[in-house]
Formats: C-alpha cells, structure tokens, sequence
C-alpha cells in the first residue's frame, strides 16, 4: 500500500486511472502499429497520446521529477 500512499490516491481512484491510462496505452499501441505500416496516417498520434498520459498522471498524483 506504500505505493497508494505515495501518490496519495485511494485503491478505486487509482484503479480507475490506471484502467484510463492502459486503455490509452492500448490505443498508443495501435495508432503506432498503423503508422509502422503507413507512415503517413496517424503521425504525431502516439507521442501526443503517450505525452498526454504523463501530464495527466502528474497532474492527478502530483508527481514531479521523483524517480522511485
């Protein structure tokens, strides 16, 4: 539970998030899948994806520059 109290979440919140952020993480996979394949759609979608789960993952647990 350290890891619930670190980011100062309760167990439904933070599984809740975590669903939202894999679920994206999924589409992340499959946007960046297609581009492989065909470069000329979905060309800036994974980074802007993935750079969306890190702001709001910062935003929702105040995490900053801590690596642990």
């Amino acid at each position: 539970m350290s890891h619930l109290k670190q980011v100062k979440s309760g167990y439904i919140r933070h599984f809740l998030y975590a669903t939202y952020f894999n679920m994206i993480a999924l589409l992340i996979f499959v946007t960046g899948t297609i581009h492989s394949i065909f470069p000329f759609w979905f060309a800036q979608t994974p980074y802007k994806l993935a750079k969306y789960i890190v702001s709001e993952a910062e935003k929702q647990f105040n995490l900053g520059e801590k690596d642990d």
